[in-house]
Parts: structure tokens; sequence; C-alpha cells
């Protein structure tokens, strides 16, 4: 028997097997997200890492980010090297006079006509190079790397480290929220809504993982433990010094997420409703104001840096460096709302961005790039969900209507944000809300369960569960889809062979 249809058959086979599990008679939809056996605890933590593995495993196969062809995605390396050396910009030793000399180097067609030899995709202003993407990933990751190791640690690496982290705040965002608010749910579907979502909100990152999915990476990790220690504070702690403590990290994780890609960290306006329900009955007090200010300290004092930052490099203290990028279009004007405002345009985008649809490719992995709600349906589930008046009610009864009101505001706001301030709103630009919405259909699948009765709980979570499974499976066709210089777009004999090894050996040409 060859190599490929034992691989077809390991994969086929470890794909039923799954299926298997989640049959409406598994134990998996019966057993509740708060058993206590140790076979669930270790069945669960089997699962945390066998979608980490899953997730960052892939990320070293494409050359255009392993570092093979580092081209313009080590910024991060070289900014960590230009710091060591007491500067803020790229210290490039091949800057065109010419780029200089132009009244508008910003404009791709006033480059064009005179030629103009360029570092793509970097900021360039007052002679000098910078990195416009988020800088937090440098000190928390690059620079302490560099100062123990003497190396630079390749960029793909931060987008591994900052993925698993995240994977790992799902799953502990998840769990608690069901010990909290609904406590009957299946472990089955926990564990399998932990996955796909998981999976959902980063499988971009694991086709194409350094320099642009560094800073997204950053800031998702960043803001799925921000929403993790926000919540614990406010409907799990149960003394003021505890949540306050909580709350104190919340922040700090928060503010940084502005600092990795500053559109994703609008997520923090989700504190607002979370900030109204702590105050509900409890008398203000002036202690209180000071615990309340000593927990939004890390707001002020990394915006205060980042401030700073932006003023060092480029004068302005708002300015991250998209004004001053060389790429495809002169954002030059972005800065201006108005400029770049035009109602029925920007709501045609938001609609793309969401439900944007794309013809299915007749090619094998055969599917295509879609808005966010196409790409994965069931986070369409929400919408649906809340239309329960026992979802309403259950909300009610938790004090969350506000919070669940807020998540589905603010993909609207991300969304907003991208389409407005971005010449071409790529695939990669939904990982910026991805998550959240995947947070706000846990949360409605979750109340929506609880009302359910036993027999009927079941089949619901087998259900879900399935769909669940066949999303993670989609995730893993499309990193397989050529595109953005990922590993299938470099070694399209490996995709043939794939399709062979899923064909069990069937088929005789790619196309």
């Amino acid at each position: 028997m060859s190599k490929t249809l034992l691989a077809g058959y390991f994969i086929w086979g470890v794909f039923f097997l799954i299926l298997f599990c989640l049959r409406p008679g598994s134990v998996l939809h019966t057993i509740t997200i708060e058993a206590k056996s140790r076979n669930a605890r270790w069945l669960s933590l089997f699962t945390l890492a066998m979608t980490i593995l899953l997730c960052v495993l892939p990320m070293s196969l494409s050359p255009s980010y392993n570092g093979e062809k580092p081209d313009y995605m080590n910024q991060y390396e070289l900014l960590t090297e230009s710091f060591l050396e007491g500067h803020l910009y790229i210290d490039y030793d091949d800057i065109d006079p010419k780029l200089i000399a132009l009244d508008n180097p910003y404009d791709p067609e006033a480059r064009e006509a005179a030629d103009v030899s360029f570092h793509w995709d970097h900021a360039f202003y007052n002679g000098h190079y910078y990195m416009y993407f988020g800088v937090v990933p440098v000190f928390l990751l690059f620079l302490p790397y560099r100062l123990l190791t003497g190396m630079s640690l390749t960029t793909y690496h931060a987008t591994q480290i900052f993925t698993a982290l995240f994977i790992a705040g799902v799953f502990s965002l998840f769990y608690m929220l069901g010990k909290t608010f609904f406590k009957k749910l299946s472990l089955g579907l926990y564990l399998t809504l932990s996955t796909a979502f998981s999976v959902i909100s980063v499988w971009y990152a694991v086709s194409a993982p350094a320099l642009y999915c560094t800073a997204i990476s950053a800031a998702v990790c960043m803001e799925i433990w921000s929403f993790f220690f926000f919540i614990r504070a406010v409907f799990v702690c149960e003394t003021d010094r505890v949540s306050i403590r909580y709350a104190f990290f919340g922040s700090l994780t928060g503010a940084l997420a502005f600092g990795c890609r500053p559109p994703i960290a609008l997520a923090n306006l989700f504190v607002l409703p979370l900030l109204a329900v702590y105050l509900k009955n409890r008398k203000f007090t002036f202690r209180l104001g000071k615990q309340l200010l000593f927990a939004a300290s890390p707001y002020v004092a990394v915006g205060v840096l980042l401030m700073l930052y932006n003023y060092a490099r480029f004068d302005n203290p708002f300015e991250f460096g998209q004004a001053y990028q060389l790429t495809i279009a002169d954002q030059s004007h972005y800065g201006s709302f108005f400029y770049r405002f035009q109602p029925l345009k920007t709501f045609d985008s938001i609609c793309n961005f969401f439900v944007g649809y794309t013809p299915m490719s007749d090619q094998f992995p055969f599917v295509s790039f879609d808005g966010i709600l196409l790409n994965f349906p069931i986070l369409a589930l929400p919408f649906f969900g809340i239309a329960s008046e026992g979802v309403r009610g259950e909300m009610r009864e938790h004090r969350l209507t506000r919070c669940i009101t807020a998540l589905f505001c603010i993909p609207l706001l991300i969304a907003f944000a991208d389409v407005l301030w971005a010449p071409t709103v790529l695939e990669r630009y939904h990982m910026d809300v991805y998550w959240i919405i995947c947070l706000l259909c846990f949360l409605i699948a979750g109340l929506y369960y609880q009302n359910l009765a036993p027999k009927t709980a079941r089949r619901f979570s087998c259900l879900l569960s399935i769909w669940a499974f066949l999303n993670t499976c989609k995730c893993v066709l499309l990193f397989l889809v050529p595109y953005d210089y990922n590993f299938t777009f470099y070694y399209v004999q490996a995709l043939e062979k794939i399709r062979k090894i899923l064909m069990l050996g069937r088929g005789v040409g790619l196309y």
C-alpha cells in the first residue's frame, strides 16, 4: 500500500473517529462542563494542546514567512536591532535620493514614474524608514529574546507564541463563562466550540504568519485575555479588592492591544457595559473611585507611551505611520475622516466585509474567500438565537444584556474602521472581528442550551458540535488555497499531493 493511501486512510480515519465521538449517544453530550472526572480534565488539556499544534506547526511551511525569503517581512527583527542601537527608525543604507526628492513619495504612480527604488510597505518620513506595525510585540518578545539569547527572533515564531496564548485564552474564557452562566453546558459542546472558534479566529495567521499577522495575533491575544480578566473581575470575583486586581490586568492587556493593532483595540469599548454592571447596586465612594482609577491606570500609562513614541517618529502623537506608508495607495490623506467617508461606498464595503460572496473555485480545495458570515455560517447563530425569549430571559437574569448588545455592535465599529482607513480590505482584516463574533456565538449558544430539556439539549449539543467540527475542517481547506505567498502558493506540487491523499489516490491532475 502506498504512502499516499496510508496518509489518506489515516486522515479520513481521524475525521470519522471524531464524528463517531460526537454521535448523538456519546457521553460527551451528557457530561457537563463542571465534570470533576480526571478523564474530562485530560481530554480538555489534550484538545487544547492539539488545537495549538494544529495552528502553530504549519506556520513554518512558507519560505516567505519562515525566514528563508524574508524580503520585507523581517521588520520586527530589524526594529529590535534599531532599538538596541538607540534609534527608532530602521537603518537601511540604500535610501534612494530620488525618493527623498519626490514631492509626494507616498503616491505609487509618482514613484513608478520616477523609477524610485524603495522598501515596500514601510513608513517613510523625513528621510528615514519606520515600521508602522504595532511596536508592543518588540517589547514583549523580540527584545527579551534578543537580550537573553543574543539572536534575533524570527518573526513567525512570535506569531506562534501569540497564537498559542490566544487559544489558551479562548479555552480559559469559555470555561469560565460556562461555569458562571451555563453550568449545564455539555463538555462536548464546550470542547468543539472552543476548538472551532480558536481556529476560525486565527486560521489566516496560520497561512501567512509573519509581520501583518504578528501584529494581529498579538492584538487578539491581548484582547482575549483582557476580556478574561474583566469578565472575571465583574462576574466571578467575590470581593472588590480581588476584582480591582483582575481589572488592572484587564486594562493592561487591553491597553497593550493599541500598540499591536489599533482597530482590534476598539474592543476595549466592551469595558463600558461591564463597568455599568459592576457599578449597579454599588454606592460610589471616594475609595471606590480610587480603586477604579488604579484599575484604569494602564490605559493612561500605555497611551502616553504610545503617543510619545508616535511623536518622536512622526511629530504627531496620534500618527502610527499609516499616512506615510509606501504601498499600493497614497494614504497621506487617510487621516481625514471626511476625505475617506463616503456613505454609500462605506456601507457597501461593510456589507461585503460580512456577507461578500465570491464564486466557489472549481479547483481543489474548492473553497473561496467570502465575507465573514459566508466563510463560516456558524457565526450567524447569534442573529437567530437572540430571537429566543429564553435567551433574552437568561441575558436579563445574568445581567448580560448590555454586554451582548456591545458584542453585536463592536464588530461593526471595527469593520467601519477597517474599510474607512484601508485602501483594500483583505482577508486578514477579518481576523480583527472573527474572535469577537466567536465569543458572541459561544455566549448565545450557551444561553440557548440552558433552556432546553435534557433530551433536546443532547441533540442540540450533537448537531452544533458536528457543525463546529466541520467549520474547523473548512479552515484547513482555506489554508490550502494558494494565496498571499502562502505554502501552496509556492508549492503547487504539494497541493496536488494533498489532493491525492484526500481523494485516496484518485484523479490524475490538479486542474
